[in-house]
């Protein structure tokens, strides 16, 4: 019964959480199921010191239900598999005029422009970070984001 009386209590909370992820109606009932597992996993693994549980039961159903996003998404394309197998919608890459490059590069945020040109030019993700003064992480996640971008504009 104790279980039952806390996720009534959390309920509102996971149902919160799920509609940011999931503006469908008909996924809103998968998302709220993958939000109430984040609630079980949260639950079974909070430490008081990782902060206030209902901070912490949001960020573990908000990471479950990204994670299914992504898994629903499909295989996902490199930008690099693009140019090199399928070129792109400009035409081939390599003769893209400068127009078209400034045209993809608006499309990037400051911060994902800077890591992108530094990951061009070799520079590995500790160096840009060094450089930039960032984790490593978010390096890692503003070129990500930059791949995605420039894919879906190339294809």
């Amino acid at each position: 019964m104790a279980f039952e009386d806390l996720l009534g209590m959390y309920m509102p909370l996971l149902k919160f959480v799920a509609r940011k992820y999931c503006t469908e109606r008909d996924e809103r009932d998968d998302c709220l199921a993958e939000a109430v597992l984040g609630f079980l996993r949260a639950i079974r693994t909070y430490d008081v010191r990782r902060g206030s549980l209902d901070g912490y039961i949001a960020t573990v159903a908000s990471h479950r239900l990204i994670d299914m996003a992504r898994r629903a998404a499909g295989p996902r394309v490199e930008l690099s598999d693009t140019l090199d197998r399928w070129g792109s919608s400009l035409g081939d890459p390599a003769e893209a005029g400068v127009p078209d490059m400034v045209a993809l590069a608006v499309t990037l945020s400051d911060c994902e422009r800077v890591c992108f040109e530094r990951h061009l030019r070799g520079e590995t993700l500790e160096v840009i970070a060094a450089a930039l003064k960032m984790s490593k992480a978010s390096v890692s996640n503003a070129l990500a984001r930059a791949k995605r971008k420039l894919g879906k504009a190339l294809s």
